[in-house]
């Protein structure tokens, strides 16, 4: 079996003292940026793993303390989603730390953070999970809107499938019956599927099923929406309802519908994911396919805690997803 890297070998082989890696992996001052990215270049190359026991008898006197790593400050659904884990962390008396990824790499970002708290919870853009694991240093970590398939990691997913047969059926109910979708890419990156595409494909009919269009635009803007729904009504005339990947492309295709004279929902019905309260102040109120609320949040924490307690592999999805019927649809 390969012996365990320790603190003392990274010294060893960066030429310092046990104290000064100390020092770098724990963030704390009175060194060098170039000493403690030299000291983390190394532990990453040796493979060090901070001992999970150790880290807990430093710890088991002060407050745990979770990081929520959010896509970018802009988005509501990241604020409204962490007012929610607010509550739900203060409940468990847990502290939290919010920050974006737009102003650091991923991984450097998670490595940061791995010294610095207790656990770390977010939508992280990073495929390769043994990179992301790496970054961790041993530290939890919950992936959100994904499944982990990596020992180590954890996650929350949606199980979009049920959700969109669920939501499709029942608008067919209400009298649709053509369907298109506003697909979501991020602007300059490789598009592929996503799972809210897969599912409304295998809920709607062949038609229905062509009729996306996938908008490259600021991630899930409103902007993205409205030119989306222009290019949706232009290839789709017949389009009677238009599902948006997020509330935000909702609302952006709302004012390309104003602008149009096209009537919401009389002659469109719209629907957007996400369960943005300022749907409800759009005009009309935009109907959403909800995913925030605190029994999100909750299933969140649960996991945090299960992790936290040295559960391996923690894992929920949500196959339930309320639909918040508003006048949109």
């Amino acid at each position: 079996m390969q012996r365990r890297v320790t603190i003392e070998d990274i010294a060893r082989e960066a030429g310092v003292s046990r104290q000064t890696v100390t020092r770098a992996m724990n963030g704390m001052p009175r060194i060098s940026e170039a000493t403690r990215d030299r000291i983390l270049e190394i532990s990453e190359r040796l493979g060090y793993r901070p001992s999970r026991f150790a880290s807990n008898l430093a710890r088991t006197s002060k407050t745990k303390t979770i990081a929520f790593v959010v896509d970018s400050f802009r988005n509501p659904y990241y604020s409204e989603l962490a007012a929610d884990l607010l509550d739900a962390a203060s409940a468990r008396g847990w502290q939290m730390t919010i920050v974006s990824r737009e102003d650091e790499p991923e991984l450097q970002l998670l490595s940061r953070l791995a010294n610095q708290v207790d656990a770390v919870v977010g939508y992280l853009g990073e495929t390769d999970e043994k990179a992301l694991a790496t970054a961790a240093r041993g530290a939890p970590l919950v992936l959100l809107g994904r499944t982990a398939t990596t020992d180590g990691l954890h996650s929350v997913d949606f199980d979009f499938g049920p959700a969109f047969a669920n939501l499709v059926d029942e608008l067919r109910k209400r009298g649709s019956k053509r369907f298109g979708l506003l697909e979501s890419q991020p602007l300059g990156a490789v598009y592929e599927p996503s799972t809210r595409r897969i599912a409304y494909e295998a809920a709607v009919d062949p038609v229905s099923a062509a009729a996306v269009v996938v908008c490259e635009a600021p991630p899930q803007s409103v902007d993205a929406g409205e030119l989306g729904f222009d290019e949706l009504m232009d290839r789709f005339p017949e389009t009677d309802t238009v599902i948006a990947f997020s509330d935000l492309m909702a609302m952006g295709a709302l004012r390309a519908a104003h602008r149009r004279g096209v009537d919401v929902p009389g002659q469109v019905r719209l629907v957007g994911v996400d369960g943005l309260s300022l749907g409800a102040v759009t005009s009309p109120a935009l109907t959403s396919l909800a995913i925030l609320g605190t029994g999100f949040a909750e299933q969140i924490a649960d996991v945090i805690e299960q992790a936290l307690d040295g559960g391996d592999g923690a894992e929920r999805r949500r196959a339930s997803l309320p639909i918040l019927w508003r006048e949109s649809a």
